[in-house]
C-alpha cells in the first residue's frame, strides 16, 4: 500500500546571496520587514505582539536596581536591553546583541541590534563564514538598492580569549575590531518563522477589512451610482499626434464637480447640473450591491480568533469586545496565570543568556548573582472595576422602577446590548 503526502513548501526560503555574502531571509530577503508591515496593518496581531513582549519581559529583574545599571556610554540600561529583546523575542523568536571587548577580553559595552536587521553570512564565502551581516534597509525603503559598503559584518559570540584575539588579528588591530554579536536564533544555523507565521495570512486579511471600512466611510456609505451621458467629444485641438499622454485623460468640469460630492462629509448634497438638449439629459441610475457588513462581521471575529491562536495568548488579554462588567476579574488573573505559566521559559532563556554576557563585563554590574526576571503580577487583574459593577447593576436590577428605565440604564450606562438588557429585566422580575 502506497501513501502519498501532498507537497508542502516552506514558509520561508535561504538562498546564498553571493553579492552581499548573505543567505537571503526568504525569495526577497525581506521576510522579517514584510511581518512588520503585516503585524502593523492588523490590530489584533500589534495588541497580541505587545502582551506577549509584556509577559516575556516580566516585571523586570528580581534583583532591585539591576535595571538602571547602564550597559554603554549611549544610555542603554538593562531594563531597557531587556524590553527591546523581549519585543524581538515575542515576534521573531530571536534577536541580537552587540558586543564590544577591552584589551582584558572583557566586554567593555553592550549594544541592541534590531532582529530584522540581521542576516546570516554565506558560509560558503570565508570571508563570510562565521559572521553576520548587519543592515538598517534589507526591506529598501528608503534606498532603491543595498550599498554593499554599507553592511557592517560582526563576528559570532565566542568568548574565548584566543578566540577573540584570532579575530582582532583578523580585523587589523583592536582599533578595526567591531566585537561579535550574540544571535539568540531557535533555529541554530537558519532563520527562524515569527511566532504566528502560520496565520500570516489573517493579518493581511484584518489589514483588507480595515481598509474596506475606511473605504465605505470615505465615500459617505451610498448606494453605487452609474451616470449615463452622451459621448465626450475631443477637441480639434487636442486630437493632434503632438497632444501629449497627459492630457489625454484631462477631466471636465462635471467630472470634477461629482469628485467633490464624493466622501462622508460631501454626501447628501444638492449638484446642479445644466443641460440644453433635452436628449442629452444625464441619467443618474443606481444600482444595488451586495452588503458586506454582516460577511465581514464574521469574517473579522474568526481572523481575530485565529491571529489571538497564532499568537498562543489566552484570550482574555486580548479581547476588543469588553465583557459586560459581571466579570469580578477572575477570568482575567487566571489567564495572567496561565501566559507567566507559559512564557517562563522565555524568561527563563533570557535570564540565562544576561547571566552568561555579563558575567564577562568589565564591572560586576550584579554581585548578588539573581538575573531573575518577575512575572506578570496577577493582582493586575484585582481591581474592583468588576465587582462595583457587578453590585451596582444587581441593584438596579432590584430597584422598584419600570423595566423600561431598567432597560434604558443598562444599555445606555453599562453598554449592554438591548435584546441582553430585556433578558436580565424578565429574569430579575419577581414570579407572580
Amino acid at each position: 500500500m502506497k501513501t502519498y503526502l501532498p507537497q508542502i513548501e516552506r514558509r520561508i526560503k535561504v538562498r546564498p546571496n553571493q553579492t552581499f555574502g548573505i543567505l537571503n531571509y526568504d525569495i526577497d530577503n525581506a521576510y522579517p520587514q514584510r511581518m512588520l508591515e503585516l503585524v502593523a496593518g492588523s490590530p489584533t496581531a500589534k495588541d497580541c505582539w505587545n502582551k506577549r513582549a509584556k509577559f516575556i519581559a516580566g516585571n523586570g529583574f528580581e534583583e532591585k536596581d539591576l535595571g538602571k545599571q547602564l550597559i554603554n556610554t549611549k544610555g542603554l540600561t538593562l531594563a531597557k536591553l531587556l524590553k527591546a529583546v523581549a519585543t524581538d523575542k515575542a515576534l521573531f523568536c530571536g534577536f541580537g546583541i552587540h558586543l564590544n571587548y577591552n584589551a582584558n577580553y572583557q566586554i567593555s559595552s553592550v549594544n541592541y541590534v534590531k532582529f530584522e536587521d540581521i542576516r546570516l553570512g554565506n558560509t560558503d564565502i570565508a570571508e563570510t563564514a562565521g559572521k553576520y551581516a548587519i543592515y538598517s534597509d534589507w526591506g529598501r525603503k528608503t534606498w532603491k538598492s543595498i550599498m554593499r559598503s554599507k553592511i557592517a559584518f560582526l563576528d559570532e559570540y565566542n568568548p574565548d580569549p584566543a578566540v577573540i584575539n584570532q579575530q582582532v588579528m583578523a580585523a587589523g588591530g583592536w582599533d578595526k575590531y567591531k566585537g561579535q554579536l550574540y544571535y539568540f536564533n531557535p533555529e541554530v544555523d537558519d532563520y527562524p518563522l515569527i511566532e504566528a507565521d502560520s496565520v500570516w495570512e489573517d493579518f493581511e486579511t484584518e489589514a483588507g477589512i480595515k481598509t474596506f471600512n475606511s473605504r465605505e466611510v470615505t465615500t459617505g456609505f451610498l448606494p453605487s451610482t452609474m451616470l449615463f451621458m452622451q459621448a465626450r467629444r475631443e477637441e480639434a485641438d487636442n486630437s493632434g499626434p503632438d497632444r501629449t499622454a497627459a492630457g489625454s485623460n484631462t477631466p471636465s468640469q462635471l467630472e470634477m464637480d461629482l469628485g467633490s460630492f464624493q466622501g462622508a462629509k460631501s454626501s447628501q448634497k444638492i449638484i446642479v447640473i445644466e443641460y440644453e438638449d433635452p436628449s442629452a439629459k444625464p441619467e443618474f441610475q443606481p444600482y444595488s450591491i451586495q452588503n458586506n457588513d454582516k460577511l465581514f462581521e464574521t469574517t473579522e471575529k474568526s481572523v481575530e480568533t485565529r491571529i489571538i491562536k497564532g499568537f498562543s495568548i489566552p484570550k482574555e488579554l486580548v479581547n476588543s469586545e469588553k465583557l459586560s462588567g459581571l466579570s469580578n476579574g477572575g477570568e482575567k488573573k487566571e489567564a495572567i496565570r496561565e501566559f507567566n505559566d507559559n512564557t517562563a521559559p522565555d524568561r527563563l532563556e533570557l535570564s540565562e543568556i544576561l547571566s552568561e554576557l555579563f558575567s564577562n563585563f568589565f564591572k560586576d554590574l550584579n554581585p548578588s548573582g539573581n538575573w531573575n526576571i518577575l512575572p506578570v503580577p496577577g493582582n493586575v487583574a484585582d481591581d474592583s472595576a468588576g465587582m462595583t459593577a457587578g453590585n451596582n447593576i444587581n441593584q438596579i436590577l432590584l430597584a422598584d422602577i419600570s423595566p423600561l428605565n431598567k432597560i434604558a440604564i443598562l444599555v445606555h450606562a453599562y453598554g449592554f446590548k438591548q435584546a441582553e438588557a430585556e433578558a436580565m429585566t424578565i429574569e430579575s422580575a419577581p414570579a407572580v
